[in-house]
């Protein structure tokens, strides 16, 4: 009787057991936030656009560093687009477009209030070169001729100025001309219609195809971050572990651009369509400009502010109100040159 006592009892037992099992299994589990740190692994997959100006040298570092596979390794899928600052600066502000390398650009915007940073200088000198036809040898011979920019009041004039007055030139002993973009700045020149021009590489190698002489290269007398990466600042702080990846991505394919010359002109090559002669003098033209780690000094930060507050009416900001290298300092620990 005992027994079957115990058996009925172990029977109840497994049953009851049976049906809280089946009832924990209908009751839902809180479904716990993803760790939004600034490891590779918070960012893994992460799909992002960047906008990158032009398909040119200046743009490359994105580019080199998909190629080598550095923003994978951060954990990051970008789809890289050429679009114009103009178009993608609108493009960032409504949502469409993540980064641009419109780093000039952004800032003139933030200047008028866009909710913008710059978060890496790609290019921290101007990578213009001052060309000039043969009877020009040197920048003071330029007095009472004409100097083409892209359009009055940009970067390419006042940067323009700047070297002239740098050689003693003043601004009413040039007559500038605005002719619009490189390709017909560079016709005019070779037509006689102006004198000289500011044009980065790698127009200096056509004008010295030409006979044509290099007068200066406006590096050497300023320094100015004119490529780079900005975001929204909303980015910044909902997303920091996705910017300092991004960043750590450019941060490696700008190192290895300034250490590697053989195979970044590979690259250049195969990714900008350029000729090898022409991509290794455009590269040997254009390496002095690009920063080391994606900073830029003091002085080429005042620099930006300065020409982009001139284009937007003489507003006075701080260096804080426009650049956060915040998530760059940690990209560059990331990627071990901190």
């Amino acid at each position: 009787m005992r027994n079957t006592r115990q058996l009925l009892m172990s029977i109840v037992k497994l049953r009851l057991l049976r049906w809280c099992c089946l009832l924990l299994a209908t009751i839902p589990l809180p479904v716990l936030p993803r760790n939004q740190g600034t490891s590779p692994a918070a960012a893994q997959d992460k799909k992002i656009v960047i906008g990158y100006v032009a398909r040119d040298l200046n743009n490359f570092p994105p580019l080199l560093a998909d190629a080598k596979g550095y923003f994978r390794q951060a954990g990051i899928a970008p789809q890289l687009v050429q679009v114009r600052s103009t178009i993608a600066l609108p493009g960032i502000l409504g949502g469409s477009i993540d980064y641009t390398t419109a780093f000039g650009s952004s800032i003139g915007r933030t200047i008028q209030g866009a909710p913008l940073r710059g978060v890496l200088a790609m290019v921290a000198k101007p990578s213009f070169y001052l060309v000039a036809r043969p009877e020009i040898r040197t920048v003071a011979d330029l007095k009472g001729k004409i100097v083409a920019v892209g359009s009055l009041g940009t970067v390419n004039h006042l940067v323009t100025q700047r070297v002239l007055a740098n050689f003693g030139v003043a601004p009413e002993e040039v007559t500038i001309m605005a002719v619009g973009d490189t390709p017909l700045r560079m016709a005019a020149l070779k037509s006689g219609t102006v004198q000289a021009t500011m044009a980065a590489p790698p127009a200096p190698i056509q004008a010295e195809a030409w006979g044509f002489n290099v007068l200066a290269y406006a590096g050497d007398y300023m320094d100015l971050p004119l490529a780079g990466s900005a975001t929204t600042t909303g980015r910044i702080r909902d997303s920091r572990g996705e910017v300092v990846s991004v960043l750590t991505a450019i941060v490696r394919g700008l190192v290895f651009m300034k250490n590697h010359r053989a195979e970044t002109v590979a690259l250049s090559q195969k990714l900008l369509k350029m000729e090898k002669t022409v991509a290794e003098a455009t590269y040997d033209l254009s390496i002095p400009s690009f920063s080391s780690d994606g900073s830029v000094s003091v002085k080429g930060i005042q620099n930006i502010i300065e020409m982009s507050s001139a284009q937007a009416g003489g507003c006075s900001v701080a260096a804080s109100d426009v650049i956060d290298f915040g998530p760059l300092r940690e990209a560059q620990t990331a990627a071990g040159i901190r």
